[in-house]
């Protein structure tokens, strides 16, 4: 065909596309669905990746750079261009720890601020940065709350850029703040009124309401510099010691805007600071000039394997939203084709050959596919552009700017217009070899399904799915997942016409909706395949999506290490000292009451209480006494043999994953035992009730074990022989340095427990039979509804009003991959359901020969309603099925990848972490997606259908 041929192909599509604009609406919704949903991705995607100067902005505001000195000032280190918390090397780190040299004992020894500026160059204005380690707590609105502190001067010009002032006037007189968004709402204080740090008497007054861009819900208040940081050093906490500061940064000013080169940041890394200088974050170095790289080789291996992992991902992803277009597109214009073969068998009669009818319909591809691309590109911007607030609260940060990138939006749309023209060409084909009498008396030629192409697509499935899920992943076939992926669900498209055809087999033992519907659906294979894709598409997105999700968010549950069960209410009264730092045995017993009382009476409805005590050796802060400590102590034949040479409880061993999964199927010891909280006690004093609210043990034989004298521990490997060996540590027993460590055997009995605050429970006799002494008060409630936040800020407030202790409330995994998977749900279940409804308004358009027929033998508007709603329904329940089956591969696909580089290691007690995750499905959105999808699609199509049916005239 020449030029002018394609010409007039497109100007008679595009004819027909205005004239029946019913059809080409749909056919536009249908292309412009996916469209909207990648064009929204790619400006969310594009708006919250930050620039190198909007990075420096968030961390450094206006300054030329950012000083560190958390680390050990004097001692010279290695960090690299951007000194993240990973990216810093010690040189002392990388063998024996050498001994300082005199420069740098010499400069540990000078003030914080002298030294900072003999590491600056020559001219630098510094201005102090300070902040908190951690939480402290502080009066709110409802009782008492945590909130970090900062101190640095928000009237500098130096600080523009790292907060936001959302209300009121920065802070200028003495002792007041600024309060972070996060922090008001969640406090239940305004701008104008004042909170107190507990401890103290200062009330800080709340001057302005300031949100930082990269942490929106951050509780946090700023002062000026020294004024926080200064009433917290002045203020123990309840223990007697002093709250830290958690570090002195300081931004810097360069004089005459000259730029912190590369060469200044190294002069400073002799000093032991790291330095983010905004120079060099936006001109990094060669490698060759950074030694941290050279110091630690593997930083590199890992930044380019988890580089491997988001483009292997990220390819997939794009791949599979590029498939989802086509076969979203592909029902409509085969629909379309039908419809017209009227036209088109006139174009055959009138002389045109089949290159001009696939012309024809070709040209239809483009108008309408490049219609719908333009108008997704435009709705999905105008959508993330009104929903940006949203987008940015959920994600917990601003986003660096709304980035329309012209070349990611032109490429969408001529991949809309190249999708569409693909998705054209079948039914292009299909017109173009029908017969051109049937083509003009509009009787339908159906043909059996081709084994051949069955075959094909069986084997198609097969290798995509070993492609993915086997085959090698590496830097030049990093691609590997998306092909696979993409082979495999084209090949179950090819597969649908026969298993469309297999589906009309059951009609016979369906009632007359029904077996109308699959009969219908199995003798119009051409209209129906296409449709199935479609939902097949939509369908396989979303159960990819949320496998993964769940892989993620089972692996973050099962790390989680939960203090007591759900809900539980956790309380632990300080000791109180005297004058000479000894403990004061009833001053502490009466602090404990008051506390336990003050809980009590602010949180009504807490059940039962259990009370435990930690356990101690020897009489600690005692005039005379000596302190000790109690330890559990694993039994060496029941030791992983890994582990065996590990002395630190901290230590691990990294193992193959081979070596892992071989050590686990034959060796019960290497058997990883229940997660321990990392401030979890080895042993408590309590009784039963300890048991069921802290651990959340109901076994009523190890409530009866623990009255007898025995020990309950949660590990088994902790027993030998019905007992358990506790290590006495007595701490400078032989002199300054010299500890005495002896061991002990009692009897003890394993048990399950759902939470690990402590690893073993003895009772108050057990413990004084083996020399052991009670120390701290602890009390646990395990209500039978967790207290509200008001509820627990109230209670915070009375216990610190009554004395010293700490309330904490057990509020269990709360990772976000329930909301997440929720959502991920309806957003699927919208593009099935419309991707089903438009390819079913469409077959219902193709089919109104039949509902013409049926009303002519008698049948009722309700017969022809169930048949349209069981139509769509049989769409999407095909769909539905094999989608989720075509999503389980590239899910676990990407977990495979997600895998790609973690380690396995052994930890010092014995327990074996494996460095993969497992690949877990989520039977019940699947389930919503295969059962509820065609219901709610047999619903709206039964709903929406017309009573009345116009008879169609026969056409002669």
């Amino acid at each position: 065909m020449n030029l002018s041929s394609w010409r007039a192909a497109l100007r008679v599509a595009r004819r027909d596309a205005l004239r029946a604009k019913g059809r080409s609406a749909l056919i536009v919704a249908m292309i412009a669905l996916p469209v909207v949903g990648v064009t929204a991705a790619d400006v969310v995607t594009r708006s919250s990746h930050l620039s190198p100067q909007e990075r420096s902005t968030l961390l450094m505001g206006a300054s030329d750079a950012y000083v560190s000195t958390t680390h050990q000032p004097g001692w010279r280190l290695d960090q690299a261009p951007d000194p993240s918390p990973t990216s810093t090397w010690f040189l002392s780190q990388s063998g024996p720890k050498p001994s300082p040299t005199a420069q740098e004992l010499a400069r540990a020894a000078e003030p914080l601020d002298q030294l900072v500026k003999e590491a600056m160059p020559p001219g630098a204005r510094l201005l102090p940065v300070e902040a908190t380690a951690g939480y402290v707590p502080t009066s709110t609105a409802y009782g008492q709350g945590s909130v970090e502190t900062w101190g640095m001067d928000l009237t500098d010009p130096l600080t523009r850029g790292i907060v936001t002032l959302r209300q009121g006037s920065w802070p200028s007189a003495p002792y007041e703040v600024a309060a972070t968004t996060g922090f008001l709402s969640e406090s239940g204080l305004h701008v104008g009124q004042s909170t107190t740090l507990a401890g103290t008497t200062q009330p800080l007054k709340i001057t302005s309401a300031v949100e930082y861009p990269g942490e929106l819900g951050v509780a946090r208040l700023v002062g000026r510099p020294g004024e926080l940081s200064g009433l917290l050093a002045s203020t123990p906490d309840g223990r007697g010691d002093q709250l830290p500061v958690g570090s002195h940064d300081f931004l810097v000013a360069m004089p005459g805007h000259a730029a912190f080169s590369w060469q200044q940041v190294k002069e400073a890394n002799a000093y032991g600071f790291t330095v983010a200088s905004r120079a060099v974050l936006a001109d990094p170095p060669p490698d060759s000039a950074v030694p941290f790289y050279s110091d630690d080789p593997h930083f590199r291996s890992q930044a380019d394997t988890t580089a491997l992992k988001t483009a292997t991902i990220a390819a997939t992803v794009a791949g599979m939203a590029l498939l989802e277009i086509v076969l979203l597109a592909g029902p409509a214009f085969a629909v379309g084709a039908r419809r017209s073969r009227r036209q088109l068998g006139l174009i055959a009669a009138c002389g045109g050959n089949r290159a001009h009818i696939r012309a024809v319909v070709l040209g239809g591809g483009v108008v309408l596919g490049g219609t719908g691309a333009a108008a997704g590109a435009v709705l999905g911007a105008l959508a993330v552009l009104a929903g940006r607030s949203a987008l940015e609260a959920r994600a917990g940060a601003r986003f660096g700017h709304f980035a329309l990138e012209p070349a990611d939006l032109l490429a969408i749309v001529a991949i809309g217009v190249v999708t569409g023209l693909l998705a054209a060409i079948v039914p292009a084909v299909q017109a173009s070899r029908q017969p051109v009498l049937a083509a003009l008396t509009g009787r339908a030629t159906t043909r059996p399904p081709t084994r051949w192409l069955t075959l094909a697509g069986l084997l198609m499935a097969l290798a995509g799915a070993g492609l993915a899920l086997v085959g090698k992943i590496g830097y030049s076939r990093s691609h590997a997942v998306m092909a696979g992926s993409m082979l495999a669900e084209v090949g179950l498209v090819a597969c649908t016409p026969w298993l469309v055809s297999q589906f009309g087999r059951i009609g016979r033992i369906l009632p007359l909706g029904p077996r109308l519907a699959v009969r219908d659906a199995a003798r119009h294979r051409g209209r129906s395949a296409p449709a199935v894709a479609a939902v097949l598409a939509a369908v396989a997105g979303a159960a990819a999506v949320l496998t993964f999700q769940a892989s993620g968010d089972s692996a973050a549950r099962a790390d989680y290490a939960p203090e007591a069960p759900k809900g539980a209410v956790i309380v632990q009264a300080y000791q109180v000292l005297t004058g000479a730092g000894a403990d004061s045995p009833d001053a502490t017993a009466r602090n404990a009451d008051a506390v336990r009382s003050a809980v009590e009476q602010a949180i009504p409805g807490l059940g039962q209480r259990g009370d435990l005590r930690d356990v101690t050796y020897g009489a600690c802060g005692a005039p005379g006494g000596f302190c000790g400590t109690v330890h559990l102590m694993t039994p060496p034949a029941n030791v992983c043999p890994p582990a065996a040479g590990l002395t630190s409880p901290q230590a691990v061993a990294v193992i193959s994953l081979g070596q892992a999964q071989q050590l686990l199927a034959h060796d019960p010891r290497c058997a990883a035992g229940p997660p321990v909280p990392d401030d979890a006690q080895d042993l408590v004093i309590g009784d039963a009730t300890v048991l069921h609210n802290l651990l959340g043990v109901d076994d009523p034989a190890a409530g009866q074990a623990l009255a007898a004298g025995q020990v309950v521990v949660l590990d088994p490997r902790l027993v030998q022989d019905g007992k358990v060996t506790l290590q006495l540590t007595r701490y400078g027993a032989t002199g300054p340095s010299g500890n005495q460590v002896s061991t002990i055997s009692v009897p003890a009995v394993a048990a399950k427990a759902t939470a690990a605050g402590a690893r073993a429970v003895l009772s108050p006799a057990a413990a004084a039979a083996a020399g052991l002494l009670p120390d701290s008060y602890g009390f646990v409630w395990l209500p039978a509804h967790p207290p509200t936040s008001a509820e627990q800020q109230r209670a915070a407030s009375a216990l610190a009003t009554a004395g010293k202790g700490k309330l904490a409330v057990e509020r269990g995994y709360q990772g976000s991959g329930n909301a997440i998977a929720l959502g991920l749900a309806v957003a699927a279940s919208v593009v099935a359901i419309a991707a089903a409804c438009i390819a079913t308004g469409l077959a219902a358009a193709d089919s109104q020969s039949d509902l013409a027929t049926l009303a002519a033998v008698g049948a009722g508007p309700g017969i022809r309603r169930r048949l349209s709603g069981f139509q769509c329904g049989a769409v999407a329940a095909l769909g539905s099925v094999i989608g989720v089956l075509a999503g389980l591969v590239p899910a676990a696909a990407i977990q495979r990848v997600q895998n790609l580089g973690n380690l396995s290691y052994v930890q010092a007690t014995g327990g074996i972490s494996l460095g993969s995750h497992p690949l877990v499905i989520p039977w019940t959105y699947l389930a919503v997606l295969v059962v509820g999808l065609p219901l709610l699609c047999w619903l709206l199509a039964a709903g929406f259908t017309r009573s009345r049916t116009v008879l169609a005239r026969r056409t002669q």
